[in-house]
């Protein structure tokens, strides 16, 4: 589904030296995503007790990131720090575990009030690669057909023209593009958009009018070979279509 430019080979460790260990989704899947865009396929684990099941081939990675990760993952479990010791300098953190107090009746279902961006995680990393000497000193850009998404400074180029995204319609773009041709549940969008930015915009009936200003921006309606498709009243989905040259 993605498509990269003919380039040079980054200059990178082999992928399998390269982990990334998170409880919650989003934050594991935006880390993974940011690795495979500049050329790394990382070990994923979702928690540390996995992990720790790596034995003596955990000494073996380059580097591992660290996103959400509670102290100890279960009662009786292993602890976060006695296992994460051995690598030293090798982790780095991305994020931290939540220590909000639970939400109240009222604000239950609502997203923590802090959470990084795929361009946060995106500069956080590239940085983290380029000092280690890990990656390419100009990552490609992550294309799909017409498009290409530069996480960098959150524009998207289509058609000869540049539009630059806020955080929150930039991530809301790329997880239609992640998981195109695919229905995307309301529910599912907001567990993955970015809560910390304008996260208003996708509770109530303002998610309609949030999808119907991407479609805008971005011109999905089918012209750039994409359209956004409202396909149930909870759910949307990024449809490829042909592109009619002009004049026929």
């Amino acid at each position: 589904m993605i498509r990269f430019h003919a380039s040079p080979a980054p200059a990178l460790q082999p992928a399998r030296r390269v982990g990334v260990v998170g409880h919650a989704l989003r934050e594991r899947e935006y880390v993974r995503r940011v690795l495979r865009a500049l050329g790394v396929a990382p070990l994923v684990f979702t928690s540390i007790d996995e992990l720790a099941a790596m034995g003596d081939d955990l000494a073996r990675l380059n580097l591992l990131f660290v996103s959400d990760l509670p102290e100890v993952e279960r009662e009786g479990g292993v602890s976060a720090k006695a296992v994460l010791a051995p690598l030293g300098t090798r982790v780095v953190l991305l994020t931290q575990a939540a220590t909000d107090a639970p939400p109240t009746r009222q604000l239950r279902g609502r997203p923590p009030a802090v959470a990084p961006s795929f361009d946060d995680f995106y500069r956080t990393i590239l940085l983290t690669l380029r000092t280690r000497s890990l990656a390419c000193a100009t990552p490609m850009p992550l294309v799909w057909g017409a498009y290409s998404f530069h996480p960098a400074d959150r524009s998207v180029t289509f058609s000869g023209r540049t539009v630059r995204l806020d955080a929150v319609f930039f991530d809301l773009a790329l997880e239609l593009f992640f998981n195109a041709e695919q229905v995307l549940s309301i529910p599912r969008l907001r567990r993955m958009l970015n809560p910390a930015r304008g996260a208003r915009r996708f509770w109530g009936n303002e998610i309609i009018g949030t999808m119907t200003d991407l479609v805008t921006s971005l011109e999905l309606r089918g012209a750039h070979g994409w359209r956004l498709e409202h396909c149930e009243p909870e759910a949307f989905r990024l449809d490829r279509v042909p592109v009619v040259p002009v004049g026929s």
